[in-house]
């Protein structure tokens, strides 16, 4: 045989071989996983594997734009507020109270927040504008749980926000955004 003649044979042997090998390592592997042998035949249905309800319920996102009403505390005068949340809907923590009295600042406040989520929190500050008051909104948590209730309190620097959180042990799958809107008397 030539040099040329036998690089292919070569190949061929070594592919052979190593296909060999794979097929054995699968054959151990079929056994490792089912250590005691069963009498019966069993189909390839009746191996076990990851179904989809097997899968965590929390890796459901939460509805964008899911609101809810709570109550406010503190020395601002606020007796409720309005939490809008979306899951991973964006935004920054922040406990300042942004004034969104008007379109501009409407539209700056909710820049950062994901598309539904913004949509949302833009129509609760429509339903809580009323005459008298002015609307703002604040991102104070972004976490696994909403805020309970807030506490507004009036400072130098405007409203500060500080919301009651659960103390929990969920641990969440994606964050939550909680955006919170309220309206406060003008001075």
């Amino acid at each position: 045989m030539t040099t040329s003649t036998r690089r292919p044979v070569t190949a061929l042997v070594l592919a052979l071989g190593l296909s060999t090998a794979l097929a054995a390592c699968g054959d151990e592997e079929s056994r490792a996983t089912d250590p005691v042998p069963s009498t019966s035949s069993s189909s390839p249905s009746e191996t076990p594997s990851e179904t989809p309800s097997e899968t965590p319920s929390e890796t459901t996102p939460a509805p964008t734009g899911q609101q809810l009403s709570i109550p406010a505390t503190g020395s601002a005068g606020v007796t409720e507020a309005t939490v809008v949340s979306a899951t991973e809907g964006g935004g920054s923590v922040s406990t300042m109270a942004f004034a969104l009295d008007s379109k501009r600042a409407v539209k700056d406040f909710t820049g950062d927040l994901e598309a539904g989520l913004a949509d949302s929190v833009r129509a609760v500050v429509v339903d809580t504008a009323e005459p008298g008051t002015t609307t703002y909104g604040t991102v104070p948590v972004i976490g696994c749980e909403p805020p309970r209730s807030v506490a507004v309190e009036a400072g130098e620097a405007g409203f500060e926000v500080v919301p009651q959180v659960p103390k929990s042990t969920v641990q969440c799958l994606a964050p939550v955004t909680y955006v919170v809107v309220f309206a406060a008397p003008d001075a």
